[in-house]
């Protein structure tokens, strides 16, 4: 309820695991619709344009914007020997020809930055060079380790495949934007909430799972879900790398309007173009919480938000208030 109230009027989704266990915490998608009067609704909400029926959390398919930023920086730590102590230029654009380009939000220039920093102003310009010094083939690698273009494993959801795209060589203005989340790279709620849940968990992901135990109507236990690991996606170390990154982007970054005064709040914000950039942008922000020791991460989407007086980070906070008794 929590979770389905911060997210108010607006289209979208909110997902929230335990990251050490998988485990569902929350997971809401509006517009949605109240079953008890099913029969009496039904023509109206299967003609509904809002898509009542769609489970924006599992079946939803976005592009991640720049919350897929955590993968991209994930694959540079592990494939570009000391990534993390590189200086990056970055002018605010990146041309690729006389008609393309790559640019920041306003193309605001950052200047002389490394990687942390970066990540923590959310810049275009040095991930989507990243991107393309790694190449397409290794970052998609990177990305389906995460399970793009893949089942993600669950014994109790059917989750819709994210997708991350083949670009060839030549492609460099594709490459380039998928490193920021664009150019063809689609992903659900859960699958962003996974991420953000792996990065928590010391890089280990958990099958995510709505269903714990399988009672009697006398309330007697018949079976029990237990948790079970898909994995390790990534090392303990980089991991922990990506847990001070996110920290950084909620303290001074991008998302230091998901601050909380009693927990320390780790996250990544995204603000992802859609139907060629025509439209408002959706606003998301994905992360998990304590910094030390998290019990809580997620994913929060809202559907043309970029522009709203309210993102995705507050909606996080309002939840993570709740979930904390603030």
């Amino acid at each position: 309820m929590a979770a389905y109230d911060a997210l108010g009027d607006q289209k979208g989704s909110v997902v929230a695991l335990n990251p050490k266990t998988g485990e569902v915490l929350a997971m809401v998608s509006k517009p949605t619709f109240n079953p008890n009067n099913l029969e009496e609704i039904w023509d109206e909400l299967s003609q509904d344009e809002e898509t009542p029926f769609l489970n924006r959390a599992t079946a939803g398919l976005y592009a991640p914007g720049s919350t897929f930023k955590v993968v991209t920086a994930i694959s540079a730590i592990e494939n570009i020997s000391d990534i993390t102590t590189r200086t990056f230029q970055d002018d605010g654009v990146i041309y690729f020809n006389d008609t393309t380009s790559l640019e920041n939000y306003d193309r605001i220039p950052h200047g002389s930055i490394n990687l942390e920093q970066a990540f923590s102003v959310s810049s275009n310009v040095v991930f989507g060079t990243l991107a393309m010094e790694l190449g397409n083939d290794k970052l998609k690698e990177t990305a389906e380790k995460f399970y793009f273009n893949k089942e993600i494993p669950s014994s109790t959801l059917v989750l819709e495949d994210s997708s991350f795209p083949t670009y060839k060589k030549y492609e460099q203005g594709n490459i380039a934007q998928s490193g920021i989340g664009q150019s063809g790279v689609l992903a659900s709620p859960m699958e962003m909430a996974l991420i953000a849940s792996t990065v928590a968990n010391d890089g280990v992901m958990m099958e995510p799972n709505v269903v714990k135990e399988v009672v009697d109507p006398s309330g007697n236990k018949v079976s029990e879900v237990e948790s079970k690991e898909i994995g390790e996606v990534i090392s303990p170390e980089t991991a922990q790398i990506l847990q001070k990154y996110m920290r950084t982007v909620v303290t001074s970054g991008t998302a230091t309007n998901a601050n909380l005064w009693n927990v320390e709040v780790c996250g990544k914000t995204g603000t992802a173009d859609h139907d060629s950039g025509d439209k408002v942008p959706h606003s998301w922000f994905i992360g998990f919480a304590p910094y030390e020791n998290p019990e809580i991460a997620f994913a929060v989407i809202l559907e043309e938000g970029g522009n709203s007086s309210r993102n995705a980070a507050e909606v996080a906070k309002d939840m993570l208030s709740n979930y904390y008794g603030e």
